[in-house]
């Protein structure tokens, strides 16, 4: 091979390499996720999920954050009417952050602001995690099956905020630790994240709190 069809084919190879790369992250994601607003409103942003290798499952995700967009519209009216009634400047706002998204899961936190009277408003943080290859949404008592790995997660949850007095409520009992299908959660590469709402195990000062749960501390106890 002469030395310019050499370079000719060093060229292409340099070339094409960044659309390989492109095209290996692009089929390890689960989803492709746009925002949506809900009538137009920009207080009502919500995800939209598409290139879903499931085509039935993509279908149900939608009908899922459009059944939880409408649900918060619904609240923004009612924050709105309670707002006339009462003397207060209403506000309402919907945010979401995709957290995990990587072939077969998917996870959506969603975050609903809303000022309704009094010192400040509050956040409320709900999660949408998915299973293509299962075909369902997974909550976190689909995880914890066992009481034994729910006990190890609370135990985990509690020692993690123990040692920090300054972020949690320093009398944080065991039981304050309520772990739940309603419990907020999104996957990581080594296991879940929990995410606890305002006030739940810290002062609102500290905010939604995350505390990432290897996999071993719940799949320990199974061995």
């Amino acid at each position: 091979m002469s030395k310019l069809k050499k370079r000719l084919v060093i060229l292409t190879i340099c070339f094409m390499m960044p659309f390989i790369s492109l095209s290996v992250v692009a089929a390890e994601q689960t989803a492709t996720v746009s925002d949506e607003l809900y009538e137009e409103m920009a207080a009502l942003k919500y995800p939209k999920v598409s290139d879903v290798a499931d085509v039935k499952m993509e279908d149900k995700i939608n009908k899922i954050f459009q059944n939880y967009i409408t649900a918060s519209y619904n609240e923004l009216k009612e924050n709105e009417k309670e707002a006339a009634q009462h003397d207060f400047p209403a506000e309402y706002q919907t945010d979401y952050e995709v957290k995990y998204n990587q072939s077969p899961l998917l996870s959506i936190l969603t975050s609903n602001y809303m000022f309704s009277g009094g010192a400040h408003g509050n956040t409320v943080v709900e999660s949408f995690n998915f299973d293509i290859s299962k075909e369902k949404r997974v909550f976190l008592t689909d995880i914890l099956t066992k009481e034994e790995q729910i006990k190890a997660v609370r135990d985990y949850v509690w020692e993690y905020a123990i040692e920090r007095p300054d972020i949690f409520y320093p009398d944080l009992e065991k039981d304050d630790i309520k772990l739940s299908n309603e419990t907020a959660f999104y996957f990581t590469d080594d296991g879940i994240t929990l995410v606890f709402q305002q006030y739940e195990i810290a002062p609102y000062v500290s905010g939604n709190q995350e505390i990432a749960i290897p996999k071993k501390v719940y799949e320990k106890v199974l061995k």
